[in-house]
């Protein structure tokens, strides 16, 4: 049987470079907890995961997988594609990350978007994060850019995903 950091080498080697399946990460602290800002490399998707406890890191892309149905739930099509894409692809690996545009946007969104967490307060009614909101209004409220053929593109990082998925994995 392979072991699990030969697995997970295996899997980091066959989706190298493939903008859609690799995911950034990096951590940031809300009221002295850890937290993860994850970003998909190819459309910028951004998800805020809240009070990450150190046994909770392999669960990270159970976690995506979550709030992807979630934030796509009303959209049969897209539920589809990522049910797919999940078939496809099962494992979740983590990487050092190093591609410099994901880094950026990880920065960038921390700072502008989230106000390095300030922002998030305003999620918080009754005592309760509503962290779902914030994933929704982080990718389809917050507009994102990207150079396409030397010009600035603007636009909702749910709406780019949704069109890179379905060009891949839709099904008609």
């Amino acid at each position: 049987m392979p072991s699990t950091r030969l697995i997970a080498q295996s899997v980091i080697e066959k989706e190298d470079g493939d903008r859609l399946l690799e995911w950034g990460a990096k951590i940031f602290y809300l009221d002295k907890r850890k937290c993860i800002q994850v970003v998909n490399f190819a459309s910028k998707f951004t998800l805020f995961l809240f009070d990450i406890k150190v046994d909770d890191i392999e669960n990270i892309g159970d976690m995506i997988a979550h709030y992807l149905l979630e934030l796509y739930s009303d959209d049969l099509e897209m539920i589809k594609a990522l049910k797919k894409m999940f078939e496809e692809n099962h494992v979740t690996c983590i990487a050092k990350l190093t591609d410099k545009s994901a880094i950026a946007t990880l920065n960038s969104t921390q700072m502008r978007y989230a106000s390095d967490g300030e922002y998030f307060y305003e999620f918080i009614r009754n005592g309760v994060l509503h962290s779902l909101e914030i994933n929704y209004d982080v990718n389809f409220k917050w507009l994102f850019t990207m150079k396409i053929k030397g010009k600035t593109e603007y636009f909702y990082a749910g709406e780019k995903f949704r069109e890179i998925m379905l060009d891949r994995y839709g099904v008609s």
